[in-house]
């Protein structure tokens, strides 16, 4: 499979991070030395150009690509570049468009460009947020089966019914259908099985349906209202998107902006909300704003480092559920030890969707990818498949089939009923199955099987 990649930033860098060892890759950006960069890290094809220039993109073999990304900074390149690709007949042409004037008719703009998908990191983190104030004890979020299994990840609080059980003694206690399929403890990653000890401070994944994981958050006594006090540094396309879903909903927002133009913008789209022209980060300021007074507080900035700063601030100041953006991955493992857990990484979310379609197309005649998210940071997968004809995954019931090594069936959405899977349990023909592993490049849940 040929992918045509246009922009070498971090949507660009990530996405090679992900293919590369099994597709055919071709990069295209302006910059040469972001181009050499990569090019010496991966085995890609590097071309420096412009992705709008006919000559570049036959360099690149246009003509015999089966994807094309445009993920430059530019939305206006992305959409001439998409058009170009389109008209070229690559089979799946995606752009990323981030103003909200391109996005306002989206159905329209796909039709009218031929585009396979417009994507949007910071819409889509908007969403995520919103997802996450909803459930406030989550510190991330994962959808299977349109919306009704989630993966919900959460910190094990001292002396809570988790704290010093084993999963077997927990779901003794219990009567509910959760699955753990996922723990991070001082930087070890591990898929659990029925003896593992859970600790406090241990971070969980959880697999449940919703009005599960709400009984769940019951026995664990979280707190499960959503935050309706909300605090919101920095004023940018993300936060714009946020406001967008947060005006439909019963809530108190306070926005802080450093530039009086983009508080004014602000203002006028959303009047129900409060906008101060300040410094975020000025901790006299936020004591005057009344931070300790607000539920959640998110750290909307363009520099990490000061969403880092303005977060720990937030943490000493008791404010329940603290979100913070960052938009280099390699900040991530310094600040899950700093005790911030709940981060949003617009740009790897944005990768980490580009990377499962790719693999979707991919799909065998016994199964097809149609979800896959990266957990903990990105040392598991969690995937879901459907099952499409009989195979290896359909030949016994659970408790006799053996699965590779570090892997866990943990959902089976068949009928419209989710099951939560015991070894009793045999997966059928049109199931979707969810499952976590640490193995990579899965294309076929039957490579999940340990073949005989």
């Amino acid at each position: 499979m040929k992918v045509i990649i246009c922009g070498a930033g971090q949507v660009g860098s990530a996405i090679c991070e992900a293919l590369w060892k099994t597709t055919n890759i071709v990069l295209i950006d302006r910059d040469e030395d972001k181009v050499n960069d990569l090019y010496s890290t991966y085995d890609i094809q590097g071309i420096v150009g412009s992705s709008t220039s006919m000559n570049i993109l036959k360099e690149a073999g246009i003509e015999t690509g089966d994807i094309f990304l445009a993920v430059t900074n530019s939305d206006e390149t992305n959409m001439i570049s998409a058009i170009i690709a389109e008209n070229c007949g690559v089979p799946h042409v995606y752009a990323r468009v981030r103003n909200p004037e391109y996005l306002e008719d989206i159905p329209f703009m796909k039709s009218a460009l031929g585009l396979s998908e417009m994507i949007n990191p910071e819409l889509d983190a908007g969403k995520l947020i919103d997802q996450i104030l909803s459930f406030p004890t989550a510190n991330s979020i994962e959808n299977f089966a349109n919306g009704k299994l989630q993966i919900v990840g959460m910190t094990v609080k001292p002396h809570s019914i988790l704290d010093g059980k084993t999963l077997d003694e927990f779901r003794s206690a219990i009567d509910q259908r959760i699955i753990i399929c996922a723990v991070e403890r001082e930087g070890q990653v591990l898929i659990p099985n029925g003896a593992f000890r859970v600790q406090a401070g241990d971070q969980i994944h959880v697999t449940a349906t919703r009005d599960n994981l709400k009984k769940f958050y019951n026995v664990l006594k979280f707190q499960k209202k959503s935050a309706r006090k909300i605090l919101i540094i920095g004023g940018g396309q993300m936060t714009y998107y946020l406001l967008e879903r947060l005006s439909k909903r019963n809530k108190e927002v306070k926005v802080i902006e450093a530039d009086y133009k983009r508080c004014n913008e602000l203002a006028l789209a959303f009047p129900d909300f409060e906008i101060i022209h300040g410094d975020g980060t000025d901790q006299k300021l936020l004591a005057q704003e009344g931070i300790e007074k607000y539920e959640a507080m998110v750290a909307l900035n363009d520099i990490d480092e000061e969403n880092m700063i303005v977060s720990l601030y937030a943490k000493s100041c008791g404010i329940p559920k603290v979100i913070t953006k960052i938009d280099r991955p390699y900040f991530l493992k310094s600040i899950i030890n700093l005790g911030l857990d709940t981060i949003i990484t617009p740009k790897r979310l944005i990768a980490d969707k580009i990377i499962r379609k790719t693999r979707s197309l991919k799909a065998t005649q016994n199964s097809s990818l149609v979800n896959l998210y990266k957990l903990v940071d990105e040392h598991i997968e969690a995937m879901e498949f459907e099952v499409l004809t009989e195979a290896a995954i359909t030949s016994a019931d659970l408790k006799t089939l053996e699965l590779v090594n570090h892997t866990l069936i943990t959902g089976i959405f068949r009928n419209g009923h989710y099951i939560v899977p015991d070894g009793s349990d045999q997966i059928q023909v049109g199931d979707l199955v969810t499952i976590v592993t640490a193995q990579t490049n899965i294309t076929d849940i039957n490579q999940l099987v340990v073949q005989a």
